[in-house]
């Protein structure tokens, strides 16, 4: 296997500039082939790759060029034989305009591409528990369009600058997905998309989360992964219904949908999160916000999984921490009413600070005998909507 970590614009290697350098002088072939090759690409003005025109000499085009190279393990021949493929594909399908495109009704609801990882890499995140399986998966060429629409519009995030990720995340939920989800029809249509992706969209794939896999298939995952090859492995985590704690390792809970278990399509908070894990028989308090003047703060929190209690206090300025005793309690904004369950998704509100002071939240786990629950938090200052647009 060839070595391609000096294959990339901010570490080329002598050996690969000058395969870069070779892929380049071919361009103008290359792209007199395509045209030949496509009525379609002939009648274009300029040709390109996920925007971006290959024969002007910029940071952007080395960087596709690299990835051609790369997935063809070094090899230029075979990279120049694929760009015109790609080329070809692109201007026969008309995928420049898929990223605008609208799509049929039964593949609208199901994506959210929500921002970027902790890497910087665009987020994909697709859920398939509520499709129809006949109408997604019964047309094959529609399916196809549809993945690769979606991958247009997470490429159109990446820079394309030295330095900057290159790939994507991609987001799996399986949640609610039936028995049946692996019918022949289903493998056709995910084949074929497969097969599109590892030809016109190389080196794209950074790193593909499965969520909310049944816990024995995880488990099955976990054992057998120690046999997958370390470069392999690296780019797939198989996580279970209650793994919520392991796919923030990889994205923020404010990039993941609160279907999922993040803070993601709330009330408008957009924020980072505080998040912590709460033992059995135990209570922890989070800090959520300062206020140095009356103001009104706005607040979310959720559990992740199963279900606990919390309350929420803001404690003067001066007050001591603000317990019972110091001169100056903690005013209580809010509480549960019993347990507050993962189902429930996030709970919100607004509280009128009318002093400075801090709002801190406590989340009780005292219904558990062994169980850790991880919650999340956030509060932001509430903004004034205009008057006038």
């Amino acid at each position: 296997m060839a070595d391609l970590s000096k294959c990339y614009l901010q570490n080329l290697g002598d050996s690969e500039r000058g395969k870069l350098s070779e892929l380049r002088g071919q361009l103008p072939q290359l792209i007199q082939r395509a045209k030949e090759q496509s009525e379609e690409a002939k009648a274009m003005k300029t040709l390109s790759i996920w925007g971006v025109e290959l024969e002007k000499e910029t940071e952007a085009s080395d960087i596709v060029l690299l990835k051609y190279i790369r997935a063809e393990e070094l090899d230029v021949a075979k990279a120049a034989e694929r760009i015109v493929e790609t080329l070809v594909f692109r201007a026969d399908c008309q995928i420049d305009a898929l990223k605008d495109a609208e799509l049929p009704k039964c593949y609208q609801g199901h994506d959210v591409i929500s921002g970027y990882d902790v890497e910087g890499r665009p987020v994909m995140i697709s859920r398939f528990g509520k499709m129809n399986l006949e109408e997604v998966f019964g047309d094959v060429e529609a399916f196809v369009r549809y993945r690769a629409k979606l991958m247009e519009m997470a490429i159109s995030k990446l820079s394309f600058k030295k330095g900057e990720p290159e790939d994507l995340t991609q987001v799996h939920d399986y949640s609610g997905v039936p028995l049946l989800f692996q019918t022949s029809q289903v493998k056709g249509a995910v084949s074929a998309v497969t097969k599109v992706f590892a030809e016109h969209y190389p080196e794209t794939k950074g790193v593909t989360i499965f969520v909310n896999f049944p816990n024995a298939f995880a488990s099955m995952w976990k054992a057998f992964s120690v046999f997958i090859p370390e470069r392999t492995l690296k780019k797939f985590q198989i996580l279970g219904e209650r793994d919520q704690e392991q796919l923030f390792k990889f994205i923020a809970p404010e990039v993941v949908p609160e279907a999922i278990g993040g803070m993601l399509g709330t009330n408008g908070l957009s924020g980072p999160c505080k998040s912590l894990t709460v033992r059995a028989r135990c209570t922890e308090e989070v800090p959520l916000m300062k206020v140095s003047k009356p103001c009104s703060i706005e607040w979310e929190l959720r559990v992740c999984y199963w279900d606990i209690s919390y309350e929420l206090h803001f404690i003067a300025e001066g007050s001591n921490a603000g317990y019972a005793g110091s001169g100056s309690e903690p005013e209580l904004v809010a509480k549960s009413e019993g347990m507050l369950e993962a189902t429930a998704g996030v709970v919100s509100g607004v509280y009128e600070a009318k002093v400075p002071g801090e709002l801190k939240c406590k989340f009780i786990n005292n219904g558990a005998w062994f169980k850790s629950r991880l919650c999340l938090a956030r509060a932001e200052e509430k903004k004034m909507k205009k008057l006038f647009d």
